[in-house]
């Protein structure tokens, strides 16, 4: 069989959305998926083996790019393959991106620290939040905006705002910290809120300082998606992975452009099953695709659930 290699040409979350690509042209045309990927140690992937995209596995091989992964889906039969897409043609990735998800699976170890992570908050309610920063940048400081930066930051203050709002609703509710960089350098969150996150070292250092975080990415992801409720970075794939991919559904709730310290603006957005698309076109406000506006008080939220972790060993 012809085969077909994603290597790390991006972070682990967007790899992640090539997978449901990968898996059409299988389905298509019976390729064996071959990945070159270090955070193979942390989690595994079904009907895929690991290895190394060398010289000789680049001889005469095709590449598939976002720009072209439409039009070249249909002349990739019998052709060696590197997978450099995330985009492609809807109707042969729809149908299996869920299925695909389906087919990656947490090591042991990382499934047992997660668990004991929530464990002692068992029954609490849990709110997660997500906090892109490293190569995403702020626009403003006062103002939450996408306009001149692709890939906009959002600034910490919103988090904070809303998690008075979620706090004023559910007194007795906890909040799971995932971030780029290190969880405890958002002091002013840890002095104000009950507020925790997963004790697993990352040892994954190639992607620069700009990725880096101090929790494994892969392990941080999945604790991410046992929360019923996220506090989500727009058009960020590791958001969208553990609000609408892994796990059980759960509501993302974003900024909207605008938003400031004092009119902190929220849109809700519950896209469970849709493709990474879909959340990057609301997070940059495309027709069609925006959030849906939420009050002051956040009205049609449940923050009364707490983590769901029986999905983990599936």
């Amino acid at each position: 069989m012809p085969k077909l290699y994603i290597d790390e040409f991006v972070g682990i979350s967007n790899r992640l959305e090539a997978l449901p690509y990968a898996f059409a042209i299988r389905q298509a045309y019976g390729h064996d998926i071959v990945l070159d990927w270090r955070e193979l140690d942390s989690f595994s992937v079904d009907e895929t083996t690991r290895g190394k995209l060398g010289l000789l596995a680049r001889l005469g091989a095709v590449r598939v790019r976002d720009n072209n992964a439409e039009s070249l889906f249909a002349s990739l039969r019998d052709r060696k393959i590197i997978l450099r897409a995330l985009e492609g043609p809807d109707n042969q990735l729809q149908p299996v991106y869920l299925a695909s998800a389906r087919k990656i699976h947490l090591a042991p170890h990382l499934v047992t620290a997660i668990r004991q992570c929530f464990a002692p908050r068992r029954q609490r309610p849990v709110v997660g939040v997500h906090i892109r920063q490293g190569d995403y940048a702020l626009v403003s400081d006062e103002r939450y905006e996408i306009v001149g930066e692709e890939w906009p930051a959002v600034p910490v203050w919103w988090y904070l705002r809303q998690m008075e709002r979620i706090r004023a609703r559910q007194p007795d509710v906890c909040f799971f910290l995932s971030c780029t960089g290190d969880p405890a350098a958002f002091r002013e969150m840890h002095e104000n809120f009950d507020v925790f996150s997963l004790s697993v070292d990352s040892h994954y250092h190639y992607k620069g300082s700009d990725h880096h975080s101090t929790v494994n990415p892969v392990a941080d992801l999945f604790a991410l998606a046992c929360c019923p409720v996220i506090l989500a970075t727009p058009i960020s794939g590791y958001s969208h992975w553990a609000a609408n991919v892994l796990g059980a559904p759960a509501a993302a709730i974003v900024p909207l452009p605008g938003a400031t310290r004092d009119d902190p603006l929220a849109g809700l957005l519950q896209l469970y099953g849709q493709r990474m698309t879909r959340w990057r076109a609301a997070g940059r406000q495309v027709a069609g695709a925006q959030a849906q506006p939420l009050n002051a008080t956040l009205a049609g939220v449940d923050f009364s659930q707490p983590a769901n972790t029986g999905w983990l060993a599936t």
